[in-house]
């Protein structure tokens, strides 16, 4: 019979240290991971806001660009008392455009705009043979050469306003729109690529999970269940032999105590005990005692039956719960176990050990109110063993006790 000691705990328990810390530094991966992609989730956010920034931006600067020359036509028509009231109008359009054109290319940290473009879009206003860049800001200067002229030389065919026209009718308006449907593109891919990756972020996440529930939680989980086997078990056994301790067997008595009350198949209880045991350890010392006992369990353990319940409850005393045993096969069991220990010979430290030991049986019946009754009758012929010779089964029947040989 397999009996865990102290050693193969600690072994398990080294075990599972071992799973907790894969399972940790699992968690601190998913966590790591989990940041990884919340800071993709508010770049994408982030880039979208900004996205929409620069196309209301940029799609202002195609209203402004059509304002402002259409402001300056106005005013080149007006006399002086409304030229009063469209100059600020003007100024103001040219301003923003400017303020705006400088933020679209170089950033603005309280719009969110960024510092530096998309390269399609960079390419669009700084390219080599002028870009939309240095288009925008020759329209800029037309308009503030305007605004600078002379009030007696503003009229509709000055040759400012005409080339400020020109420039505002020109491919000024396709090229921003162009500008910003390739920002828009652009975003888009960014967005897309930050998304994929938000996606195998995700995908780490849940492989991690998968791979701890195989390979960290499953045998965790059966590390633990063996543990508490383990444990349970060592409550349940004797320390030195291994067989059941006295609470075991004591509770295994009363379970088939309640069976022998609800069904009234036949139980026996048997006590047993070493002949001579102080004997043993007085003329071989207790290590050789103690073999003696190891040696005693594993002979009952070859004999009782898987349905049979044998444990230690004493010293060198131990207790058999026989259900389904009359008295006839239990005094069977009973002389087959003394024989095979009278049988065995022990060689220790250069010399040979022979015990035997003393067995009283007693049959539970009708009357009785508890497995104390039947246990205390087992004892009793157990003593009975023992005062008429030792190494012998008796048998406590009621009302006399009779020794067997």
């Amino acid at each position: 019979m397999r009996f865990d000691g102290p050693e193969t705990i600690r072994s398990r328990l080294h075990g599972t240290l071992y799973y907790a810390v894969i399972y940790s530094g699992a968690l601190a991966l998913i966590a790591l991971l989990a940041l990884a992609n919340h800071f993709l989730v508010d770049r994408i956010i982030a880039e979208e806001a900004t996205t929409g920034t620069v196309v209301k931006i940029a799609a202002r600067q195609v209203a402004l660009s059509q304002r402002i020359g259409g402001l300056a036509f106005q005013y080149a028509q007006s006399d002086p008392a409304e030229r009063e009231l469209l100059e600020p109008l003007l100024r103001q359009s040219v301003g923003l455009m400017r303020s705006s054109h400088e933020a679209l290319i170089r950033g603005d940290q309280q719009l969110g705009l960024p510092s530096t473009l998309p390269p399609e879009v960079d390419e669009i206003y700084f390219s080599e043979d002028g870009g939309l860049d240095q288009r925008v800001r020759r329209f800029l200067v037309l308009a503030e050469d305007f605004l600078r002229l002379p009030t007696d030389l503003v009229d509709p065919r000055n040759q400012g306003l005409v080339r400020l026209m020109g420039a505002a009718q020109d491919t000024l308006m396709e090229e921003l729109s162009q500008a910003v449907a390739t920002y828009e593109e652009a975003s888009k891919r960014n967005i897309e690529q930050l998304r994929v990756r938000t996606y195998g972020l995700i995908a780490a996440i849940l492989s991690i999970l998968l791979l701890e529930a195989i390979f960290v939680f499953r045998p965790l989980f059966r590390n633990l269940v063996q543990q508490r086997e383990s444990l349970f078990d060592m409550a349940r056994r004797d320390p030195l032999t291994g067989c059941l301790n006295r609470r075991s067997v004591l509770e295994g008595a009363a379970l088939e105590f309640a069976r022998f009350k609800r069904y009234g198949n036949p139980l026996t209880y048997a006590m047993l005990d070493i002949d001579n045991f102080k004997q043993v350890n007085d003329t071989h010392g207790h290590a050789a005692g103690d073999a003696v006992l190891n040696q005693l369990v594993e002979i009952a353990h070859e004999i009782v039956r898987k349905t049979d319940i044998f444990g230690r409850v004493g010293g060198e005393e131990f207790a058999i719960i026989l259900p389904e045993t009359d008295l006839a096969g239990a005094q069977v069991f009973a002389e087959k176990l003394r024989m095979s220990i009278e049988r065995t010979i022990i060689r220790w430290d250069g010399e040979t050990i022979a015990f035997t030991v003393s067995i009283g049986l007693g049959v539970v019946s009708e009357p009785d109110q508890s497995e104390q009754q039947a246990l205390s009758r087992a004892d009793k012929a157990l003593y009975q063993a023992k005062q008429t010779g030792r190494n012998r089964v008796a048998v406590f029947d009621m009302d006399q006790i009779e020794a067997i040989v």
